[in-house]
C-alpha cells in the first residue's frame, strides 16, 4: 500500500505492544512494538516508494484511497524521478542545488561540478515545493551511467514528463533537456516568427511543434518516442493530441549523459542556448506508457503543485487527484 504524498508529517502514538503511526491524516496501525514502529518509520522516510509491510492494517478513507504517485508504475517503466524532496543544497550555500538524487531507487545522480555559479538554484515555492531554477547560465547533468542503461532506451520507446515554468524565450534556442551535444534527443524552445515554439530533436534533426509555448503559467508536458514515433503532449490539451509526428529510431545509448538546462552545457554555454525558467519535477521512463499512465502523471503533478487550472476541462483528474488502492 502506498503512502499519501507529499509525506509531510509522521507521528507515533502509544508505547505498548501495538502502536499507531500517523501519516498526514491517515492512521497506519502496527501489529508490533513501538520499537518496530520506529524502525518502519525510518524505512518510510528513506524508502522512495513509501511502502509499508503487507501484514499491517491500513486505515485509509475507504472511498478515496491514498494519492497515486509515479512509484505506482514501478521499476518496469520508471528509471529516474527527480522531485524537490531530493534536491540537495551546496554545503556553503543553501540556495544552490549541488545535487539532485533519483527518487525512483535506481540510483541516478545529477550534479554540476563546474562552478557553483553554474549550478541551478532553488526557486520560490510552488504550493510549498521549491524547484530547480535556471537563469541561462546554469545546468545539471546525470553522472556517467557506466552502461547501466538507466536513462538509455536505445532504439526503444521512452517518455519524459515534467512540470516546467518557462522564463525568457528568444530567437536563440533554449535547450530544456538534451541527451548529448549531438542532440540524439533534445527538447528546446525558440521564438519562431514572433511566436514561442517547442522543438523536439532526434538524431540532430528538429521538428517544430504546431503549438505555442505557454510562458504565463507552469506547464505539464510529456515528450518522447512511442512505437517509433516521436511525440509531445501537453496536459492542457486532449491526451490524444499528438503535436510532433515522424518515426525516429535513433539509438540513445549508455555512452551519453543527459543535461537539464543545456546541451553539453559547459561547451555551448556561450552561445546563448541555455534554458531560462524553472523545473519542479521530472520523471524518466523507458518503454511505452499508456494513455492512463500519462493522465495519472498529469493529475499527480497538477494536484501536488496546485496547477489544476492547466488541465483541459475533460481531464479525468481536473477536480480530484488520481488515487490508488480504490476498492471496486
Amino acid at each position: 500500500m502506498g503512502i499519501e504524498t507529499p509525506l509531510r508529517k509522521l507521528e507515533i502514538i502509544g508505547n505498548g505492544t501495538t502502536s499507531i503511526l500517523k501519516a498526514n491524516h491517515s492512521n497506519l496501525i502496527s501489529k508490533g512494538s513501538r520499537e518496530y514502529v520506529l524502525s518502519v518509520r525510518e524505512q518510510m522516510l528513506s524508502n522512495r516508494s513509501f511502502k509499508v509491510p503487507e501484514d499491517w492494517d491500513v486505515d485509509w478513507n475507504i472511498r478515496l484511497g491514498p494519492i497515486w504517485t509515479p512509484a505506482e508504475l514501478g521499476s518496469t517503466n520508471l528509471v529516474c524521478w527527480l522531485s524537490p524532496e531530493y534536491y540537495h543544497p551546496l554545503d556553503t550555500d543553501a540556495d544552490i542545488i549541488a545535487q539532485a538524487n533519483d527518487r525512483s531507487g535506481n540510483g541516478v545522480i545529477w550534479e554540476n561540478t563546474w562552478t557553483s555559479a553554474s549550478c541551478p538554484t532553488f526557486t520560490s515555492p510552488l504550493n510549498g515545493f521549491k524547484g530547480m531554477g535556471f537563469d541561462g547560465n546554469q545546468w545539471i547533468y546525470s553522472m556517467d551511467e557506466s552502461g547501466d542503461g538507466e536513462l538509455d532506451p536505445g532504439t526503444g520507446d521512452f517518455s519524459i514528463t515534467m512540470l516546467v515554468e518557462f522564463g525568457g524565450i528568444s530567437t536563440a534556442e533554449k535547450y530544456v533537456l538534451c541527451s548529448d551535444g549531438t542532440k540524439d534527443f533534445a527538447l528546446s524552445v525558440k521564438e519562431v516568427s514572433g511566436t514561442d515554439m517547442y522543438k523536439v530533436y532526434f538524431d540532430g534533426s528538429a521538428t517544430t511543434a504546431a503549438l505555442a509555448v505557454n510562458v504565463v503559467a507552469p506547464v505539464i508536458l510529456t515528450v518522447g518516442r512511442s512505437g517509433g514515433d516521436q511525440f509531445l503532449k501537453l496536459a492542457n490539451l486532449s491526451i490524444n493530441d499528438t503535436n510532433i509526428t515522424g518515426t525516429e529510431s535513433v539509438d540513445i545509448d549508455n555512452s551519453q549523459q543527459f543535461f537539464i538546462g543545456g546541451k553539453e552545457a559547459f561547451v555551448d554555454r556561450s552561445a546563448g542556448n541555455m534554458f531560462t525558467g524553472n523545473i519542479y519535477e521530472i520523471m524518466f521512463y523507458n518503454g511505452t506508457l499508456s494513455t492512463d499512465d500519462i493522465k495519472n502523471l498529469e493529475g499527480y503533478l497538477a494536484h501536488k503543485y496546485a496547477q489544476t487550472s492547466f488541465l483541459y476541462s475533460a481531464h479525468p483528474y481536473k477536480t480530484n487527484p488520481p488515487r490508488t488502492g480504490v476498492p471496486a
